[in-house]
């Protein structure tokens, strides 16, 4: 039998926090619907990898056998997000992987000792709560001592829920993947991250903009309100990290999607993590058409190739189930 997980990608929205007090890189994410992952494991003497998708993952399988301790694997991968692009492709794929083969070989290990074990979360908790819970999710954010942010000694000490709330169902998101560009991976961005610096004017209107803004209108269901929040926070995080990607954003390709989100009508707009990743928010399916196709629009008119699609929250985490041979 083969044990079969699904999950999906998440968006990183940015941070309520990037340094404040003892706490750093507070962050803001949320479960998407699309791009998924589906793996089918189960265990084996050796490592056999059936890949059939675009998306390198022989490496991911090698990883999560080694760090698991287990003799070997019969892995199907089925559907796969693309790397580097902002859509935490690692985590999701690494932790279906791993969740799979755990039960495959009766390991009964949570999520969190998966992740961690795996070098999960250790830099933001959204793409661990993302795979169990899914939804609109704050995180706690990492530990600082010493102006320095310490790497976890245990799960325990991974970035855990804050808060957690479903997105309304007729709120959706138009994404648009340039193509040909990749944001940082986790090696190049340990330098950036490893040594925050406070600024307390920045934290301060962070702070304003995600518990006066952002929250209360996800609570509301008021999208308008909460997409002008989301804006104003990505501006923040990008000014703060203009100086390692060169602008608040990490390339012209992406600023030009977000400027063409909001002048389409999206409620808000950012970019994902790294990128290139850009995502608008609107309201409505028959909103998101229109912003899908504006977005489209001017992707040709600016001669850059893009995947640009529409989804929704993914309000719920992974899917488990057992297949046949």
């Amino acid at each position: 039998m083969f044990f079969t997980v699904e999950s999906s990608a998440r968006l990183h929205l940015g941070f309520y926090t990037i340094s404040g007090g003892h706490t750093a890189y507070g962050s803001i994410g949320v479960a998407i619907e699309k791009p998924r992952v589906t793996v089918q494991a189960r265990g084996s003497d050796e490592v056999e990898v059936r890949n059939l998708t675009q998306v390198r993952v022989e490496g991911d399988v090698a990883e999560v056998v080694k760090s698991l301790g287990l003799p070997g694997a019969e892995v199907k991968v089925l559907e796969a997000i693309p790397r580097h692009v902002g859509l935490g492709s690692t985590t999701q794929i690494r932790l279906s992987l791993a969740y799979a083969l755990s039960r495959a070989y009766g390991m009964n290990w949570s999520v969190r000792k998966l992740a961690f074990t795996l070098g999960r979360g250790w830099v933001s908790g959204i793409g661990v709560a993302a795979f169990e819970h899914g939804g609109f999710i704050l995180d706690s954010g990492r530990t600082v001592r010493g102006g320095r942010v310490q790497e976890p000694k245990s799960c325990e000490d991974l970035p855990k829920i804050v808060y957690r709330m479903p997105l309304p169902e007729d709120w959706y998101f138009v994404v648009a993947v340039p193509k040909g560009i990749r944001g940082l991976d986790e090696r190049e961005e340990r330098p950036v991250l490893e040594a925050p610096k406070t600024d307390r004017k920045l934290e301060c209107e962070l702070h304003e903009a995600v518990l006066t803004g952002m929250l209360p209108a996800l609570a509301r269901g008021d999208a308008e309100v909460f997409g002008k929040a989301l804006t104003k926070v990505q501006r923040l995080v990008g000014r703060y990290f203009s100086r390692w990607q060169g602008g608040e954003f990490c390339c012209w390709e992406t600023e030009e999607f977000v400027e063409a989100m909001l002048r389409g009508g999206a409620y808000g707009a950012g970019q994902s993590s790294w990128g290139p990743t850009a995502y608008g928010l609107v309201e409505g399916e028959e909103s998101a058409k229109r912003l899908l196709e504006n977005v489209r629009r001017s992707a040709e008119r600016i001669g850059v190739e893009a995947e640009i699609f529409m989804t929704r929250a993914r309000n719920g985490g992974f899917s488990f189930s057992l297949a046949g041979t």
